[in-house]
């Protein structure tokens, strides 16, 4: 678990997750056990998941956002969505703490996203250990780039949470906060960026 939010917090700050040709029906997906053991990114995209690579969407968008439009219409669906974290440019790390890490990565999580027609189910393995969380709400947060200096300007994201006025702000402020009780329980699932070269995803 320490590993898959330190990976995540990594991913956010630098960058300040059902059909189609060749992609099975989530009713043919293989064990969530099996695949996070052995599946690579391309394994994942032949079987119609969908893919963020360091904190941004770079395949599967319209899988998303159909299991987005059942799940708005209050239908069972279900989606999976890899998480796929690199270190990026060693320069950005200090020389001691980059060689720490640097076995730890590439590493890749693959997230089994239900919408049961009442609740969102999460499910994923890491080192062999099984996490499943439930949320009440799936939010969509959208808006302009958190601070100055991040390489994109925009942002779209998926958040799951329990509270249906929680704002990104709120989450992020409660993310960095020192103190007790400010955190909120949320997951982010999907995020698609929009670059300030223009480009997305």
């Amino acid at each position: 678990m320490k590993r898959f939010l330190r990976a995540f917090f990594a991913a956010v700050l630098f960058v300040l997750f059902l059909s189609g040709c060749g992609e099975a029906l989530p009713s043919e997906w293989k064990d969530l056990k099996e695949v996070s053991d052995s599946f690579s990114l391309e394994d994942a995209k032949n079987e119609g998941y969908v893919v963020m690579e360091d904190g941004d969407v770079t395949f599967g968008e319209n899988i998303w956002k159909d299991f987005v439009k059942l799940s708005s219409k209050k239908k069972p669906s279900k989606v999976r969505v890899v998480h796929y974290y690199t270190l990026g440019d060693p320069a950005r790390y200090e020389p001691e703490y980059y060689e720490s890490i640097k076995d730890d990565y590439p590493v890749l999580y693959i997230l089994e996203l239900e919408y049961t027609g009442d609740i969102y189910r999460l499910r994923y393995y890491e080192e062999d250990k099984l996490y499943q969380k439930e949320f009440k709400y799936l939010m969509k947060y959208e808006g302009e780039a958190e601070t100055v200096d991040a390489v994109y300007s925009s942002y779209v994201r998926y958040v799951l949470v329990d509270d249906n006025k929680v704002t990104w702000n709120d989450i992020m402020r409660g993310m960095f906060s020192s103190r007790f009780g400010d955190y909120i329980p949320h997951f982010s699932i999907y995020t698609d960026l929009k670059h300030r070269d223009g480009t997305s995803g």
